[in-house]
């Protein structure tokens, strides 16, 4: 680049100084808005899954899951893990322990499998019907419904319950850390007078 504004050969260089100079400020600011750009774009990006068993589309936002994408795992969990025969207990509770993570799969196929050997074995079916599912801040889902149990088709037994299902969300995938029954506090008053 070649500058002939002034007379002086020196006063052409520094001309020419100058102009480069502009030009390295203008091109590190445009560097660092599209870095910025860049990073925006990054925290915001969204990935979408249509997973084959699900109802619809997931998004992760900032790498956490939308609520309709917990509320259908919910919903599969419960289905697996308290809707269940004598023929089909043990084929669910082994779909289910595939959701598990990897330091709550010892304990959890403990309980689930000597679970599918008592349902076998008394040929007892419950069936869960889900009327809500709460989602707490701590990543722990409550799950409210009636639970009614069957000998063969003759029902034995209907009562509220409420499952507490803890969670992770690790790079995308959901892992179920517990599954358990909440004690309301009528039923642990219960308990405590039972104990006695």
């Amino acid at each position: 680049m070649r500058t002939s504004v002034y007379l002086q050969k020196a006063g052409n260089l520094f001309l020419e100084n100058r102009l480069l100079k502009f030009v390295i400020v203008v091109m590190a600011v445009a560097v660092a808005f599209n870095s910025l750009l860049v990073l925006r774009a990054v925290k915001y990006q969204r990935i979408v899954l249509i997973p084959p068993q699900l109802t619809g589309t997931i998004e992760f936002i900032q790498g956490r899951p939308t609520d309709l994408y917990i509320r259908d795992l919910t919903r599969r969990i419960i289905n697996l893990g308290a809707t269940y025969s004598p023929a089909t207990a043990r084929g669910q509770f082994e779909e289910l322990l595939a959701l598990y993570a990897p330091e709550s799969y010892p304990e959890a196929s403990t309980t689930w499998y000597t679970l599918a050997g008592r349902i076998e074995e008394t040929r007892v079916s419950t069936v869960f019907y889900l009327e809500h599912i709460r989602l707490t801040k701590n990543d722990s889902i409550e799950v409210s419904g009636t639970s009614r149990q069957f000998a063969g088709d003759k029902p034995i037994e209907t009562k509220p319950e409420t499952f507490v299902i803890d969670y992770r969300i690790q790079d995308g995938r959901f892992y179920v850390l517990t599954f358990s029954k909440k004690i309301s506090r009528w039923q642990e008053k219960e308990q405590n007078h039972d104990d006695k």
